[in-house]
């Protein structure tokens, strides 16, 4: 698959700003319905996920497909992902925040 951060300078820029964002963190991205379809980032052992508003989709799966995307670019499997989003589950409330790169 080709690196989207190759083909996408939006992906590309996202993946800066949430690499500065949560540095220090383990975190993957995932597709998200919030107002719409867009891509989200869950920390490892933090509830919830912090939406990335700007960059929204018409549908789930294209969402889905750049987050999967991103994912693969930053070196993290689909159980890699999977583990990291149960965390999630399981972590104390915390507050949640909005990411912007508009």
């Amino acid at each position: 698959m080709t690196d989207i951060t190759n083909t996408h300078l939006e992906a590309a820029i996202i993946d800066q700003k949430v690499a500065g964002e949560f540095a220090g963190k383990v975190y993957a991205f995932v597709g998200v319905i919030n107002d719409g379809y867009q891509i989200g980032v869950a920390v490892t052992n933090e509830q919830g996920y912090s939406p990335i508003s700007g960059k929204t989709f018409e549908r789930y799966e294209e969402a889905k497909q750049w987050a999967d995307s991103l994912n693969e670019h930053i070196g993290l499997s689909k159980e890699e992902v999977l583990d990291i989003v149960t965390t999630t589950m399981r972590a104390p409330k915390n507050r949640l925040r909005s990411l912007r790169f508009d």
